[in-house]
């Protein structure tokens, strides 16, 4: 069993709270439950990890440091039905997704479409009070493909009865004074049978037989990874480029197919690998210190929800969460992340963001100088490439009335048209040069 350290997780974000700007929401911070002293498990029977980039946790499949994810895989028999029954988290988001033997998306249940239990709140709901005392929830989980419309509440696996089906936990920026869980703990487990007998918990489990491991993220074979990134009469900085260029995350196949042989034609479905979630959609960018030690990143924050801070209130914006994470890309595993609460930007929330190891950090890339940073990982790829870099940028459940976000993106090649000034630029500098452009102004 793993505990999360709760005076860390505030700790991390508390300065950097304070800079943040241009979300919704009212910072109304609000008498802490009971439950945030509450040493919740992070692993059950079903539920395994937790993944994500703290120390101890399971760092895999590009995980996002305002995230905590959890893991289940398991084979539901014929006549059984599966339920989780917990509680809302108090968090940014929560969600369940269940995924496909590629490792892509099947569905999600997301946060604002689960009916709360007869007297429960969903704080999840623009206008809720995040902080009800009554949160409960109850999901069932379906092996097969929804049959017409979709029953409320309900996850379905599009699989079959026997068949191994894999399901994701999310929660994304729990509040302040909460563990990794919100709060709440994980969702239990509840069987029901086919002579109508209920189980709960670790004798539900004994039903489903879930693995009892995190579920592991397809690195893709040495030898192949080696005869994609190694080839021969390339520029030193490859696979990335100098200006470094955003590319909208389709699919597997077609990632490496552009990223390695530059074939980023064609209408390619979008069907993220890497147990993606469906509610977010990413824009990806290699870059190398071939070109220099410093990445400098300029943009704009998009308007989201402020919740970190024990907001009383749900709110709205333009997305629901945003972040810029660096990678390692062969091994998957998450360097560092800045989140909207987490950038400093102006008035018009207008960002910088400096990229480095930790050894070329500028002294003036910190938020006093009105700056972010990121940590670029000391082992390039992971897999002895050390100058490599690879970049993430999530966009979540964007607003029907935000035309930049990601997800609106179509066609290879349309991310600058489509983002806007949302799409970060990516410069490269030495660290000395960095330095002598002193702090921002105001700062």
């Amino acid at each position: 069993m793993i505990l999360k350290s709760v005076m860390l997780r505030g700790l991390v974000m508390l300065g950097a709270v304070a800079m943040s700007g241009c979300g919704g929401g009212i910072d109304t911070a609000q008498p802490l439950p009971a439950s945030f002293s509450v040493a919740h498990a992070m692993t059950t029977c079903l539920w395994q990890g937790p993944i994500g980039t703290a120390v101890g946790e399971v760092n895999e499949a590009y995980p996002d440091s305002g995230a905590t994810y959890w893991s289940a895989q398991f084979k539901i028999p014929a006549g059984a039905r599966v339920f989780l029954k917990g509680q809302f988290a108090y968090s940014r988001y929560m969600s369940f997704n269940s995924y496909q033997t590629n490792n892509a998306p099947a569905v999600a249940l997301t946060d604002y479409q689960i009916a709360p239990d007869a007297g429960s709140t969903n704080p999840f709901v623009p206008g809720a009070a995040r902080y009800a005392a009554n949160r409960n929830y109850t999901v069932e989980i379906v092996p097969t493909a929804a049959s017409g419309t979709a029953t409320p509440n309900t996850l379905y696996a599009n699989s079959e009865y026997g068949q191994t089906i894999t399901v994701w936990y999310r929660v994304y920026v729990a509040d302040k004074g909460s563990d990794a869980t919100g709060g709440v703990g994980l969702p239990h487990l509840q069987v029901q049978q086919a002579d109508g007998t209920i189980l709960t918990d670790a004798q539900a489990c004994s039903v489903l037989s879930p693995v009892q491991t995190a579920v592991v993220s397809q690195l893709l074979p040495a030898a192949t990874y080696a005869a994609l990134r190694d080839q021969s009469g390339l520029p030193a900085g490859f696979p990335a480029m100098s200006p470094s260029v955003w590319r909208a995350q389709y699919n597997t196949q077609f990632g490496l197919q552009c990223a390695f042989y530059g074939k980023c034609g064609g209408n390619p479905v979008r069907q993220v690998g890497y147990f993606a979630n469906l509610d977010n959609a990413y824009v990806a960018a290699f870059i190398s210190r071939a070109y220099g030690a410093v990445v400098v990143l300029q943009g704009r924050v998009p308007t989201t929800p402020r919740t970190f801070n024990d907001a009383a209130t749900m709110s709205t914006g333009q997305l629901r969460y945003w972040s810029i994470c660096s990678n390692e890309f062969y091994t998957q595993k998450a360097t560092a992340c800045l989140s909207d609460e987490q950038v400093p930007v102006d008035a018009n929330g207008n960002y910088t963001i400096v990229v480095s190891r930790a050894a070329d950090m500028p002294g003036n890339a910190t938020a006093a100088c009105g700056r972010g940073f990121i940590t670029w990982s000391d082992a390039g790829d992971g897999a002895g490439h050390i100058d490599d870099g690879f970049l993430i940028m999530r966009n979540m459940l964007p607003s029907v009335v935000f035309p930049n976000a990601i997800q609106n993106t179509k066609t290879p090649g349309d991310e600058s048209s489509v983002v806007g000034s949302y799409l970060p630029t990516i410069t490269y500098m030495s660290t000395a040069a960095f330095e002598t452009l002193g702090c921002k102004q105001g700062n």
